[in-house]
């Protein structure tokens, strides 16, 4: 009686344990199951850049294996009995399979792309467009072309800055379309959070156009004051003044276009057989030539081609080893210059004093102003290089009354 009662109670339970799978089943298959395709579906999809044409033919035939293993695998696993529960798991694990081998990249990705997160970072890319279509097209002579793809890229980039250049470059020299390009750079010049090299580089471009296509000295000059406006106290700035100080005239460009052929008249024959005397070459005006750097220097105080050609030719030509110094020293000590500017005019006062006063210590002072002005720097670091091979000038190199000095080698 006992036992049949234990047996009986282990049949409820094993009634009861059934009941209960079944309502697992339900609940995996009705719910859980929905979800979790629904959100890999929602991660393909995502991660597919081509429209999911692909996927959605992957996700037809995982349909179609799973309804099929639904209706006869798992209907021949509930029948009961070893062999149907047999064939039930082999239609399991030939499903199985057939999804494996539909979905293995997938598979691959999410498998690799989570333990690959332990090693890399998974950021994703930062979008850039891509213009190498766009050169090979220009390359290949098809202007249109290029502009289109160039254009294209602008569309899903607008701000982007290399692109406008790209573009405002391919229409005024190679279409010959000087006002779009021009109204390019002005678009351009609009963009929010533009670097003063960029505003620089695209006013500097505008003003070489005017120069070289349209020949209009004015238009030119004006871009360039665009950059003084702009970019008060820059690098920018300074160079511009500079390109300022030295700018190409309407006269100039007129003489070079309106520049005459030069005859070549006919050659003496044979003059290897004849005995030349050697003719020294004209010494220039130096006098005329001071004047001259003196009117620039007039018109402009702040150019520093002009002040530094003076320098040398104190220093090279008149022997006024001081006003020449003088000179430099103008230049160095004048606040606002450029850096690199600064450097090499003191390596230039250095060199000076060891060739043409013979005072290395001086010279070298002068390279210890680069440290005291740029400390923790790769000047500095050449500074210091330079000190170390600093040496006087020997007795055949120092200067005899009335000779010019020698130019030794630092």
């Amino acid at each position: 009686m006992k036992g049949r009662f234990d047996n009986g109670a282990v049949q409820s339970k094993l009634a009861a344990g059934s009941a209960a799978m079944d309502v697992l089943l339900k609940v995996l298959e009705w719910i859980v199951g929905p979800a979790a395709l629904g959100w890999f579906i929602w991660w393909r999809l995502r991660e597919d850049e081509q429209g999911g044409v692909g996927f959605i033919v992957k996700c037809v035939a995982s349909a179609v294996i799973g309804w099929i293993f639904f209706r006869y695998g798992v209907a021949w696993f509930r029948e009961g009995g070893l062999l149907m529960a047999i064939v039930g798991l082999g239609a399991g694990m030939v499903s199985a399979l057939a999804m494996g081998l539909i979905w293995r990249e997938e598979l691959v990705g999410v498998f690799t792309g989570f333990f690959g997160s332990f090693y890399e970072n998974n950021a994703p890319l930062e979008p850039k467009p891509y213009y190498a279509h766009a050169e090979a097209r220009r390359m290949a002579g098809d202007i249109p072309g290029a502009i289109a793809a160039v254009r294209a890229e602008l569309e899903k980039f607008p701000q982007d800055y290399d692109g406008r250049m790209r573009l405002a470059a391919l229409l005024a020299e190679h279409s010959e379309d000087l006002a779009g390009a021009l109204a390019v750079i002005e678009d351009t010049l609009q963009l929010p959070g533009l670097k003063p090299s960029q505003t620089a580089y695209a006013l500097n471009t505008a003003a070489d156009w005017h120069l070289k296509i349209a020949r209009n000295s004015e238009a030119a000059r004006q871009c360039v004051e665009r950059i003084v406006a702009l970019l008060p106290g820059t690098d920018a700035a300074l160079h511009a003044g500079q390109r300022l100080a030295n700018f190409t005239s309407q006269e100039m460009l007129e003489r070079e276009d309106n520049r005459q052929p030069i005859a070549i008249p006919e050659f003496e024959r044979k003059l290897g057989l004849k005995r030349h005397r050697h003719v020294a070459p004209a010494k220039p005006d130096i006098n005329a030539e001071e004047r001259r750097l003196r009117d620039r220097l007039a018109r402009n105080a702040n150019d520093w081609l002009a002040r530094e050609e003076l320098a040398r030719l104190y220093v090279e030509e008149f022997e006024f080893f001081d006003r020449g110094l003088q000179e430099l020293e103008i230049l160095i000590s004048t606040p606002g210059q450029p850096k690199l500017e600064v450097v090499r005019w003191l390596h230039q006062k250095a060199d000076w004093q060891v060739k043409f006063f013979n005072d290395v210590e001086a010279g070298r002072a002068t390279l210890r102003r680069i440290q005291e002005l740029y400390p923790n720097s790769a000047f500095a670091e050449r500074a210091a290089r330079a000190m170390l091979y600093l040496q006087p000038a020997s007795k055949s190199e120092k200067k005899k009354p009335g000779e010019q000095p020698g130019l030794s080698e630092v």
